[in-house]
Formats: C-alpha cells, sequence, structure tokens
C-alpha cells in the first residue's frame, strides 16, 4: 500500500526488538491449555480422578486474561472404563504467571469438599493453575429463560406483540431453543424453531425461526436501535443487502429478538475452503462474493445514516494501549514491547488526512456476511458507529489474513517449510483482500494510507489477543502478517 516512513534506525530497531520480545508465549501458558497434561496433572492431584475405572478427556473451551492471570474452562468427561457410564464436570481454572503469588491451597491438596461439590476447589502447582467448580453464569440472568422451551415460547410471544405491530395476534404453539453461540459472562445466542396453531390464520407470514441475544453490557439495546434504524432507511431495498428484521428488545432481560437471515454458508467459510483448495473455479467463485460484498459494504458506507458513536483512530489507538496494559499488568516485560509501535503508528497517523465520518458496521468480518442462492446478508451489528471507512475496511482485512492463514493447521513442517507456507498463504489473502478493495474504490472513494494504518492496529490487535486468549497458533499467523504489513509499509529490519 503506501509508504510511511517516520522512524530513525534506532526508532525501527526498537520496535523489531519489542515484538520480537512477543512473538512466542511461553511454556507455561502452553502447558496450561494441553487437554493432555491438563487431564494427567488433575489425575495425580485430585484423589477421586486417580481411578483406574476412569479415562479422563478434557476439553478447553475458552480461556481469557483476567486481573492476576488467565482464566480458562474447562470442562472434564469422566468415563468409566466398564461400563462406560459418563459424567461431565466444568471446573475453572486460574492460570497464575510466575512471580504471582499461590493461592492458600499451594501445597496441592485439594479442600475438603468432594470433587464435583459446589465450593470445591485445588491448586496444581506443576501448572499452577488453581482449579474450582464453575459457579453460574451471573452475568447472563435471562439464560435460564432463553433455554427453556416454555419460558422462552412465552417471552417471545408476549415481546415480538408488544414491539413489532404487524405481529400483534401472533400466537406462539411452541419452540425449540438451540444454543448457537455462547461466551460464559459476556453474551449468549440462541435460535428458535417455531410453530403456530393450526387455526391460526396469519400462521404463513409469521417467522419459522427467530434468534435471541443476551449480552453483558448495553449492546443489546444499542444493536436494537441501531438495527430499527437501518431497517427503516433506503438502504434495506436499495443494496442488495439482506438485513435480520428486529423483532423486539426486552431491556428487563437484556434480550434481543430479531428475525433470521437465510444462510447456507458465511463468507468466512468460503473463505477457508478456497483458500483450502486454491482452485481456479473456487476462486473466481469467492472473488465474485468478495465483489458483491464490498459493493453491499460501500452501500453501508454511503447510506448517510447517522447512528451511534463516532469511534476515532485515537479511540482505537488507545483500546490497544489498554490491551497491552492489561497484559502488562501480570506480564511486566509487556510493558516495553509494544509502545515503540504504538508511538510510530501515532507519528504516522498525524500525517495522514482522516478519511470522511460514514455510516460504519463496527466490526465488519467475513464471518458477519451470510450467503444464500447467490444473496448476501449482514448481521451483528453491535457496534454499529460512524467512523473512517477504514475501520470496516481494515478489520475485515485482518480476518481474511487471520483465516487464510489458519489453513496451515499447526504446521506444515519444519520452521523453513513454515515460513514458505505461510507466505504462499499470505500472497492469497492479499489478493482477496486486493479484489474487494479495488471493488469498493469504484463507489466509495478512500485513502489506502489510512487503511494500512488502521490495519497495522488491527493486525497488532490479533497479535495481543492471541496472548489475552491464549492462542499459539494464532499468535504465529497473526506476528507473520503483522511484520509482512510493516515491511509494506516501509518499517524494515535494521
Amino acid at each position: 500500500m503506501s509508504v510511511l516512513d517516520h522512524s530513525s534506525r534506532a526508532q525501527t530497531a526498537t520496535v523489531w526488538s519489542g515484538l520480537g520480545k512477543i512473538a512466542a508465549l511461553p511454556g507455561w501458558l502452553h502447558a496450561a491449555i494441553d487437554p493432555g497434561l491438563v487431564s494427567h496433572a488433575l489425575a495425580r492431584a485430585v484423589p477421586d480422578l486417580a481411578s483406574d475405572a476412569l479415562t479422563i478427556s478434557v476439553r478447553i473451551t475458552s480461556v481469557r486474561i483476567a486481573r492476576d492471570g488467565w482464566t480458562g474452562a474447562y470442562l472434564l468427561t469422566l468415563t468409566e472404563r466398564t461400563g462406560g457410564g459418563q459424567r461431565v464436570v466444568a471446573l475453572r481454572g486460574t492460570i497464575l504467571p510466575p512471580g504471582q503469588p499461590a493461592p492458600p491451597t499451594a501445597d496441592g491438596s485439594a479442600d475438603s469438599r468432594a470433587f464435583g461439590i459446589a465450593g470445591w476447589r485445588t491448586y496444581v502447582p506443576e501448572l499452577r493453575i488453581a482449579f474450582e467448580m464453575e459457579p453460574p453464569d451471573a452475568a447472563l440472568a435471562s439464560l435460564p429463560i432463553l433455554t427453556d422451551a416454555e419460558q422462552a415460547r412465552a417471552m417471545l410471544e408476549a415481546s415480538i406483540r408488544a414491539a413489532a405491530p404487524a405481529y400483534a395476534d401472533l400466537r406462539i404453539e411452541s419452540c425449540a431453543p438451540k444454543i448457537m453461540r455462547y461466551t460464559p459472562g459476556s453474551r449468549c445466542t440462541v435460535l428458535y424453531r417455531l410453530s403456530y396453531p393450526a387455526s391460526a390464520e396469519r400462521s404463513r407470514d409469521w417467522p419459522k425461526l427467530v434468534v435471541a441475544k443476551t449480552y453483558k453490557g448495553g449492546k443489546g439495546r444499542h444493536a436494537y436501535e441501531g438495527m430499527r434504524v437501518l431497517w427503516e432507511a433506503p438502504f434495506r431495498r436499495t443494496s442488495g443487502v439482506t438485513l435480520a428484521e428486529p423483532l423486539a428488545f426486552l431491556p428487563e432481560l437484556n434480550v434481543l429478538v430479531q428475525g433470521p437471515i437465510r444462510e447456507e454458508q458465511t463468507l468466512q467459510q468460503m473463505i477457508a475452503s478456497a483458500a483450502r483448495a486454491h482452485a481456479p473455479a473456487a476462486l473466481n467463485e469467492l472473488y465474485a462474493r468478495i465483489r458483491q460484498t464490498a459493493v453491499g459494504l460501500a452501500e453501508l458506507h454511503r447510506s448517510e445514516v447517522r447512528f451511534g458513536p463516532v469511534r476515532t483512530w485515537e479511540e482505537e489507538l488507545a483500546e490497544v494501549r489498554g490491551i497491552a496494559d492489561k497484559l502488562a499488568r501480570v506480564m511486566p516485560p509487556f510493558a516495553d514491547a509494544t509502545a515503540p509501535l504504538l508511538e510510530w503508528l501515532g507519528d504516522c497517523a498525524a500525517d495522514s488526512p482522516v478519511d470522511p465520518i460514514m455510516a460504519t458496521h463496527g466490526t465488519f468480518r467475513p464471518g458477519q456476511v451470510l450467503i444464500h442462492q447467490g444473496e448476501i446478508g449482514f448481521i451483528d451489528f453491535d457496534n454499529f458507529c460512524q467512523a473512517e471507512p477504514a475501520l470496516d475496511l481494515s478489520l475485515f482485512f485482518r480476518r481474511t489474513k487471520d483465516i487464510v492463514l489458519d489453513v496451515l493447521e499447526g504446521g506444515a513442517g519444519d520452521a523453513a517449510e513454515d515460513q514458505s507456507a505461510r507466505a504462499t498463504l499470505l500472497a492469497l489473502a492479499d489478493a482477496i483482500c486486493e479484489v474487494f478493495l479495488s471493488e469498493y474504490e469504484r463507489h466509495v472513494p478512500v485513502s489506502r494510507r489510512r487503511i494500512a494504518l488502521w490495519e497495522a492496529l488491527d493486525l497488532l490487535t490479533l497479535v495481543l489477543h492471541s496472548w489475552t486468549k491464549v492462542k499459539p497458533e494464532r499468535l504465529k499467523n497473526a506476528t507473520f502478517a503483522l511484520e509482512q504489513h510493516l515491511r509494506s509499509l516501509k518499517l524494515e529490519r535494521g
């Protein structure tokens, strides 16, 4: 893209040195997310799990940085060797970095409560993990209602009738809930298949599928109000983009209810499939959908819809600094690792004119683009806002690189082979992004210089979140993509 050369040799060397310090996760973090090591360590530490009559399998569903370390969700499946009976136990594990004080059970002994009972806890010194029973998800108070078929049926019927005049006489006979996405303490998305009484004359016009989302914080209301603005704007009728109908928002439960968008696959799935196949036919079909998506995003940007806060480069820069600071609180070397790059990017941005502020999706990624019989739909307007177009474009490009590089799936062989494979995949990702941007520019003028800056910030964010979520393979790919991107900005190694 553009040349952004504001760096002295000393500054350049400092930037690369800092990135080198965070290019790989330490061994103790690797061990904490290794299911085999965790299961063996628990079997040695917990008498109830040491029986030869049991086999233990561990699934680590999520890991997030916390105040004193990392918190992980560890799902244990205990299987009887004779008879095959199974029991599933959900544990929370707090991963403590070296230098952090161990909890009171640091001698490795378990709490006196029986394993599997509320209040049980133990500490495993060899992994530096303090385990306890997973507590109920208090942050998502509406979860029991959303996942209970009868309670959900009553909630959906009452809320849709009250908020959507077109469905004022809607009567739901039954609903079948299915959890589609769940991040404990943060958000949950549930899909419902609805059935109506045979006597209901208007049931053919009522939705057969609806989606309910609950969030921590105010994103649910924000998404609902933004979707209503878009639903009523000309964009829905003229853009060629399908939108989910906003049906209701329940403030007392913090639940958004919306209609469905038909989906055969997401653009994310199509990108991954085409990258694996690397065949002309698959790539040509992908490029057609990429161009279609670029047109849809351009129509959103120039729609003149005004909703949500204005998000600026300076705010995004401060947010990335905040992530680095959070990591530095549990791993002090992070304090100096990212500061030089952030300073360099800030200097570059100061000399780069800002593009016009437009309506922006806010979290636009290939996973938010649904494809059905040649049509596309956009979902997840949780962060709908106003910003430079680069906010959406850079995030889409960063995520595209992440998806394509993930095709490597743990490495092609030795280090040289891995680097060569990553370079080939990254070239493909760059080609996909160029197809998108070239089509987008036919509809909305945009500064490639600004996009390059925002993308550098997004790639650094991906590196940092590979640490906050303990994703070693993603860290390798993200670091590689960031280094190549910085070279394209003429930040060469000394």
